[in-house]
């Protein structure tokens, strides 16, 4: 990595690494970086996302709001944060940072289900098929988008509908006797 005369070059060779889970070489990496350039951003995300992936959720949200410090309008981050919080069930705080990532980038699907996903939890059905929708209006054929809401649709009762729509973007739907496979 020393060969490297490119910070763009370094930084794709660290993402390699965190692809293929080698995330305390990147780390290392990473912190050399910093000894380099402490008002970096994108070295702070990076190592958000680590921790993250490594399931140190408090160093990665220390990192994360490093990262957000150094440039508030950061939508990934910002997004990350929201998946952070709701794996910790902060659900109100979850929503506020998805909400912000999606005020950066509105079309951003990810973030409409998400979002959906948690109206959902609190059993507030209307805001959800309306993030949905939100969702929908940006893409009609996204699978991650497809297979939210016809788990939503099958868990708000509406059975036939969230199957159909399931089998229409998966394939064929069989019932055993103890579960349903989706070919």
């Amino acid at each position: 990595m020393e060969n490297k005369n490119s910070k763009q070059e370094q930084f794709k060779d660290i993402i390699k690494l965190i692809e293929s889970k080698n995330y305390n070489e990147a780390k290392d990496l990473l912190n050399k970086l910093l000894d380099e350039k402490k008002n970096d951003f994108y070295i702070y995300q990076l190592l958000g996302i680590i921790s993250q992936y490594s399931g140190n959720l408090e160093e990665s949200i220390y990192n994360f709001n490093l990262s957000l410090n150094l440039m508030p309008k950061n939508a990934g981050v910002l997004y990350n944060l929201g998946v952070i919080n709701r794996s910790l069930n902060n659900l109100e705080k979850a929503k506020e940072y998805f909400i912000q990532s999606l005020e950066i980038n509105p079309n951003f699907i990810e973030g409409y289900i998400n979002i959906a996903q948690i109206c959902e939890r609190e059993k507030n059905i209307f805001d959800a098929e309306n993030y949905y929708k939100k969702a929908f209006s940006i893409k009609k054929n996204n699978s991650s988008l497809n297979r939210a809401y016809a788990r939503f649709l099958i868990n708000s009762g509406e059975l036939k509908k969230g199957l159909s729509l399931t089998y229409k973007n998966f394939g064929k739907i069989r019932f055993g006797k103890s579960n349903v496979e989706i070919n």
